[in-house]
């Protein structure tokens, strides 16, 4: 009979799975999606105003329209160069925030108080609404601390801890002799 006792199975931890897509992607994708949806804006508000009402919810002039339809081409690099180059770039991070902002704040504004119907400035709303949701919960999962490099779960300190051998299963402690010159001091 042998003093061993089993060891236990290791305990099997869920992990949580990879991400397929990392924050600073996931703002690239957004923003160059961003870029696309204002480019097209900006060429239907300029060369096809008077079927692009709805872009802006509403009949608004025809000069109006084209007018924010340059403006619209002219956020279009912008957006592309955070984009393609975010961190040379990341002093204009606020722009696609405060853009998508004020329309939703402009939109709803003019829905609330009466000045235009809710069919009129719907998709101009949803759509700046979606863009400026989706902006916040990326740069706020791109805040989520990670893990330090170097520091080891608990788990796993633990299991290592137990790895370590008995003084008695190692050969060479039993056999030293307790004065011998050999030995490290403790």
């Amino acid at each position: 009979m042998s003093n061993e006792q089993p060891t236990p199975p290791p305990v099997e931890e869920e992990e949580e799975p990879e991400a397929v897509i990392n924050a600073q992607n996931a703002m690239r994708l957004l923003l160059g999606v961003l870029a696309v949806w204002t480019f097209f804006s900006g060429l239907a508000l300029i060369f096809f105003h008077g079927n692009a009402g709805a872009t802006i919810g509403g009949g608004e002039g025809a000069a109006a329209q084209r007018l924010l339809g340059v403006h619209l081409l002219v956020l279009t690099p912008i957006y592309t160069l955070i984009a393609l180059y975010p961190k040379r770039y990341r002093m204009f991070l606020w722009v696609p925030y405060a853009a998508q902002g004020g329309v939703v704040a402009v939109t709803l504004f003019d829905i609330v108080t009466g000045k235009r119907d809710f069919l009129d400035g719907a998709l101009p709303l949803i759509v700046a609404s979606i863009f400026l949701v989706l902006l916040v919960y990326v740069w706020q999962a791109a805040r989520r601390p990670e893990p330090a490099a170097g520091v080891l779960p608990e788990s796993v300190e633990r299991s290592e801890s137990e790895e370590l051998p008995d003084a008695a299963e190692e050969p060479e402690a039993a056999e030293q002799p307790a004065g011998s010159d050999d030995s490290e001091p403790a």
